[in-house]
C-alpha cells in the first residue's frame, strides 16, 4: 500500500469537496452540503438528474466487497491450515498433501486469478470514477475552480 498517495488522494478529495461547497453556495444549489466527497457527488448527481457516478460508485464497492471476502476466506483457510499443522497433527505434511492432490493446488491458483482481475477491474473503475466520471459530472455543473 502506498500512504504516500493516498494522503496525496485525500487531500485532493478534501480541496474538491471544498470546490464543490463553493460552487453550491455561489450558485445557491438547493441540496444539502456533506462532508464526504462520494455523497456530495451523489447528492449533485440527482440534482441534476444523473446516476452514472452513484451507478459506478455502487459497482466499485460490489467489487470490494466481493475483493474482500473471496481474500479473506483465502486468508482463513491458510490459517486454518497452519493452526491444524502446528498445534492439532504435528505429523501432517501440509506440502505432501498439496502436491498429492492437484485440486488443491489449481483451486489455489484460480482463486489467485479471480483475486488479481477483481483488483484489475478494481484499480480501473477507481480511475473511470475519480478522473473520468467525476471530471464530467463537474462540466456538467459548470463548477469553477
Amino acid at each position: 500500500m502506498n500512504y504516500g498517495k493516498m494522503l496525496y488522494e485525500n487531500s485532493e478529495f478534501n480541496k474538491e469537496l471544498d470546490i464543490l461547497h463553493k460552487h453550491i453556495t455561489k450558485n445557491n444549489i438547493p441540496i444539502n452540503k456533506s462532508d464526504y466527497f462520494d455523497k456530495q457527488c451523489f447528492l449533485l448527481e440527482d440534482h441534476i438528474s444523473e446516476d452514472l457516478f452513484k451507478f459506478t460508485h455502487k459497482k466499485l464497492r460490489s467489487v470490494n466487497i466481493l475483493l474482500k471476502l473471496i481474500s479473506f476466506s483465502c486468508l482463513f483457510v491458510i490459517l486454518a491450515a497452519y493452526i491444524y499443522v502446528k498445534w492439532i497433527n504435528e505429523n501432517f505434511n501440509i506440502f505432501k498433501f498439496i502436491i498429492d492432490n492437484p485440486a488443491t493446488y489449481i483451486i489455489c491458483a484460480f482463486l489467485f486469478g479471480i483475486i488479481l482481475i477483481l483488483s484489475l477491474y478494481n484499480s480501473i473503475l477507481h480511475k473511470k470514477l475519480y478522473y473520468k466520471i467525476y471530471p464530467e459530472l463537474k462540466k456538467k455543473l459548470r463548477v469553477e475552480e
